[in-house]
């Protein structure tokens, strides 16, 4: 007779070769949820990544040809080179993924800000959380890649964050 699978807690996967001691346990959680230190060996990389692009310039409506981006192109590009496929948007990007409370930022997050001088609510900028209360982004306002803090001007405009994992 079969177990019913939601009744598993883990499922044990020893290896064949005896020399070896050590067993492998595997739980569903993890199956279906993602390990966490692939996630976060996966948020270094993408951090790392997108530092590589400090100082590229800022073009609006650039697609990254040419090391130029704007900011939603910048965190798509960065997000592709390590295998995640997001939107092209910021508005978009701010739809996608799993919803992340601020105080529960985690390195390569996703941050969504209103930039707009009357400031309506809507997301129109989008960068990558570094960690420390900083973040990286193509500014189009310093015409390049760079870091920023959350303090202050974009910790007013801020408008919520996704982890795309």
């Amino acid at each position: 007779m079969l177990a019913s699978i939601s009744n598993l807690d883990s499922v044990s996967l020893k290896q064949k070769n005896k020399k070896t001691k050590k067993s492998n346990t595997l739980s569903l959680a993890s199956i279906f949820s993602g390990s966490k230190k692939v996630d976060a060996k996966k948020c270094r990389k993408i951090t790392k990544d997108a530092k590589k692009k400090l100082g590229k310039k800022y073009v609006w409506g650039a697609s990254g040809t040419k090391n130029t981006y704007d900011c939603s192109s910048f965190t798509k590009y960065v997000y592709g080179k390590n295998g995640i496929s997001i939107p092209r948007t910021s508005i978009n990007q701010s739809k996608h993924g799993k919803y992340v409370k601020r105080k529960n930022l985690k390195k390569g997050d996703l941050i969504f800000f209103d930039t707009s001088k009357r400031r309506k609510g809507y997301v129109n900028h989008v960068g990558i959380y570094l960690g420390n209360n900083k973040f990286i982004h193509a500014s189009s306002a310093q015409k390049k890649v760079v870091v920023s803090s959350l303090s202050k001007f974009y910790g007013q405009r801020y408008r919520g964050a996704r982890r795309p994992l």
